[in-house]
């Protein structure tokens, strides 16, 4: 994780006080209260070096406290609520990521003990689709398009007339 946030540190596009990580307590706290016994190394790094408050990275449902209260109960919300749909297949899932109420992102139960797995995105009314890439390879994604994201905002809630306005708004349910 260093080596993906160096570059970022270094820009100043994000602070050092942003990285706030899990402790080995909190990361068995959301364990439990998502029902798993083990997550992918290569989560369970992201969340101790700066996952507990994730949006330094992305404006998402990630957080911690999301994570540990709300992430499960929103997903299953959305597949049998929603949906319609058996929940039986996401039971034993990890939820790592919700949006807006109508999609998630998980690991599956088999996926929890691999070291750097793909994920499955889950979104109201659509297939289940698989990310086509580790996680670590998303992460990178999202680090990578950071600066867009931030022109982006910028030009769109301060400036409004950048003088290199950003090429396309960013949209994480689009992935880079």
């Amino acid at each position: 994780m260093a080596e993906l946030t160096a570059p970022l540190l270094h820009k100043g596009l994000v602070a050092p006080s942003d990285l706030v990580g899990c402790t080995a307590e909190e990361i068995e706290a959301l364990m439990a209260a998502q029902g798993v016994t083990t997550l992918p190394a290569v989560y369970r790094e992201f969340l101790e070096y700066g996952g507990h408050t994730p949006y330094w990275l992305a404006r998402e449902e990630w957080d911690y406290t999301w994570l540990l209260e709300e992430a499960k109960g929103v997903a299953r919300e959305i597949v049998v609520d929603d949906d319609g749909q058996d929940w039986a297949p996401f039971a034993d899932a990890f939820i790592f990521q919700t949006h807006h109420g109508y999609m998630f992102n998980y690991f599956r139960a088999s996926d929890l003990t691999q070291p750097d797995p793909h994920f499955w995105i889950y979104c109201q009314g659509a297939q289940i689709e698989s990310s086509g890439q580790p996680f670590s390879q998303y992460l990178q994604d999202l680090a990578g398009y950071l600066p867009e994201a931030i022109r982006t905002h910028q030009y769109l809630y301060h400036q409004g007339s950048a003088p290199n306005p950003p090429t396309h708004h960013w949209d994480i349910t689009q992935r880079p």
